[in-house]
């Protein structure tokens, strides 16, 4: 043991001083920076109450911003958030950041927070997965008149996918918050949501902001709409500079009259006299050759010029889609000191022989221009049909978000050959994407670090992956995947022979070290899960994955009899009900990090549903489950925020 005599205890005594009061000394700017670098938690914790100076200044001059993770936190740390911190830092909020994902009625517990504060600061607001009951609370909050910016993200399953009218958020956002300068609502109009509305409600196909309340918009983003709304809404952001919108309208029938291929009228370049950035996400043939003829006489004008396509089209015809029509249509209408960025995707029929809108785009002139570097890649039909030719093309950086192992094949084809860096070439990815048909993939080859393709994927950017299928990939396979992908936490795996979750749960399989090692957010749907056996697929997962944080899997009808008259007797739906709450309980027990629980049924008609949701509330609440929790239950899904 190191001894230490009185003069050199004194003299550490004495340092310790000379620091605190220098660091007491530093300037307040100096300070700020050093609370960048810090959660709101720690500095609350370290400085709030250190002397009178910092209480001063973190309460009445230092400017919030905070964001909250709902996405990994409990009900308990996202309340004491908000007690704690978002509520003690009142109204010096000038940026709030709030993930959605797993929580249930999240938005009620921030309301909560700043309601009672009538003055605040707060100018950016970006809300990820919000619902829309939820977001409908939020635009008649006041703490919302004076934003700037307002971003919105939302999954593939959020309900503002799927819009009855188109607009109607935008107009009431602009209405709510008449200073806004940047907006993305990613919300989109749903054709078939709109024709099944009772036939007593006229509800209107679109609604559009008011030129008044869009003085001050210059960066708006919207979701998939119609080349109808997007002709009126034109007119109503007179003051656009950044622009990204989604157009789908459905096909014609091509041997109709010519008149059914109606082009709309192009706008004035004198309304859209600000636009300088485009960015046009076309889901139908149709859909890209209205959007360009209405925007064409502004492709001058741009200085970036943005073009997503994912095209099921023909060869031939008045709608097709090649190579020269990009050129002459888009590129060509570009300044020369424009940029411009491609993201394509193809399933051309009736060209598989010949290939002729693959071989267009490889005979363009932009695809042998050095810059941008131009990535064509050749598919598999296996899911579409044998007379179908499929490819994709696109732009280095690719800035998608989900890599399909498609993207890394031995066909690949690059415009200007250079070594590529995998984390230039896809800088946001963050999820691989794996699939196959009849035991057929491409994923192979990734398996093997030595391999170039393999060479070629971000594995250190990533954070998901999702399996579609296990008859194509061994345990071992997924297990070598896992480990190159080291910062993957969540796993959602598709199957229909339980290959791959049979191998997850046993413990003799390296994969299953390897997933309990690594895997946070497991999601499993495999149709060999029923109500007679879930149990001990619940029992399983405790004992194997005991470090889970958010589990999601599916229920199957199992078409033995098992539950088959669950709906039909009241006894049979309390039997059912009991069965659920058990494996509910023992799950919420056994997996003590555990934030989120989800539960799916399918294949069950309505009238054989085991899932009865006023009988779940009641015995989940007298089965007391040891945890605080907010429970949302329907006849298909069961959604626990632990």
């Amino acid at each position: 043991m190191r001894l230490y005599n009185s003069s050199s205890m004194e003299s550490m005594e004495e340092m310790s001083k000379t620091m605190v009061t220098t660091f007491e000394c530093l300037s307040v700017d100096v300070l700020f920076e050093i609370c960048a670098y810090l959660s709101c938690a720690d500095i609350l914790q370290s400085f709030a109450s250190l002397n009178r100076r910092f209480s001063t200044m973190l309460m009445q001059e230092y400017l919030w911003r905070i964001r909250i993770d709902g996405d990994s936190m409990s009900i308990s740390m996202f309340n004491d958030f908000c007690e704690n911190i978002l509520k003690v830092v009142k109204y010096r909020v000038i940026s709030l950041r709030i993930s959605f994902n797993n929580t249930i009625g999240g938005w009620s517990l921030v309301s909560s927070a700043l309601k009672h504060y009538r003055t605040m600061l707060l100018q950016r607001l970006h809300l990820i997965d919000i619902q829309p009951y939820e977001f409908d609370k939020l635009l008649c909050n006041h703490s919302i008149k004076q934003l700037h910016t307002l971003i919105v993200d939302i999954t593939e399953s959020n309900p503002f996918n799927h819009q009855f009218v188109e607009g109607a958020y935008l107009a009431k956002v602009c209405s709510s918050m008449p200073v806004l300068n940047i907006c993305r609502l990613p919300f989109s109009f749903s054709p078939i949501s709109h024709k099944n509305l009772p036939i007593s409600e006229s509800t209107p196909l679109m609604s559009l902001p008011s030129v008044f309340n869009t003085t001050y918009l210059h960066t708006l983003t919207t979701g998939v709409n119609t080349s109808r709304f997007l002709q009126q809404l034109l007119l109503c952001i007179p003051c656009i500079r950044n622009l990204s919108i989604g157009v789908a309208d459905p096909e014609e029938i091509e041997n109709d009259n010519c008149d059914r291929f109606s082009m709309p009228v192009t706008v004035d370049p004198r309304l859209l006299c600000n636009l300088v950035r485009l960015k046009v996400n076309c889901l139908t043939s149709m859909s890209f050759h209205r959007t360009i003829v209405l925007l064409s006489s502004v492709f001058g004008q741009l200085i970036h010029f943005s073009l997503k396509l994912k095209l099921y089209t023909s060869a031939c015809g008045r709608l097709a889609v090649s190579g020269d029509i990009i050129q002459q249509k888009c590129i060509d209408r570009l300044k020369p000191v424009a940029s411009y960025a491609l993201d394509l995707s193809f399933c051309v029929e009736n060209d598989f022989e010949e290939k002729r809108i693959f071989n267009s785009f490889v005979k363009a002139a932009f695809f042998s221009r050095r810059r941008p570097k131009i990535i064509i890649q050749e598919r598999n039909n296996w899911n579409i049909g044998l007379d179908y030719h499929c490819f994709a093309l696109f732009t280095t950086p690719y800035h998608g978000t989900k890599l399909q192992t498609e993207f890394f094949s031995e066909d690949l084809q690059v415009s200007s050959p250079t070594q590529l860096n995998p984390i230039d070439l896809f800088p946001k990815a963050n999820e691989l994407f794996i699939e196959g048909f009849n035991g057929e993939s491409s994923h192979h080859r990734l398996c093997n670090p030595s391999c170039s393709i393999s060479s070629l994927v971000p594995w250190s950017l990533l954070t998901t992956i999702f399996i579609d299928g296990s008859d194509f990939i061994s345990a071992f396979e997924l297990e070598a995947i896992l480990r190159m992908s080291y910062n993957v936490d969540k796993l959602r795996i598709s199957e229909d022979n339980d290959i791959l979750c049979s191998a997850i749960l046993r413990d003799t399989d390296n994969l299953a070290t390897r997933v309990n090692q690594q895997i946070k957010s497991l999601d499993m749907d495999g149709y060999t899960v029923t109500l007679s056996n879930v149990r001990y697929f619940c029992k399983l997962i405790s004992i194997r994955l005991p470090n889970l944080k958010k589990l999601t899997f599916s229920i199957h009808d199992s078409y033995d009899g098992f539950g088959l008259h669950s709906a039909s007797t009241r006894d049979g739906q309390i039997k059912s009900t009991k069965s659920i709450v058990n494996f509910i309980r023992c799950l919420t027990d056994d997996l003590q990090q555990l934030v989120s629980l989800r539960i799916f049924f399918f294949d069950w008609t309505f009238t054989k549903t085991p899932c009865f949701s006023y009988l779940i509330r009641r015995q989940l609440h007298e089965s007391t489950i040891k945890r605080p929790y907010r429970l949302r239950c329907a006849s298909g899904e069961i959604q626990l925020w632990l």
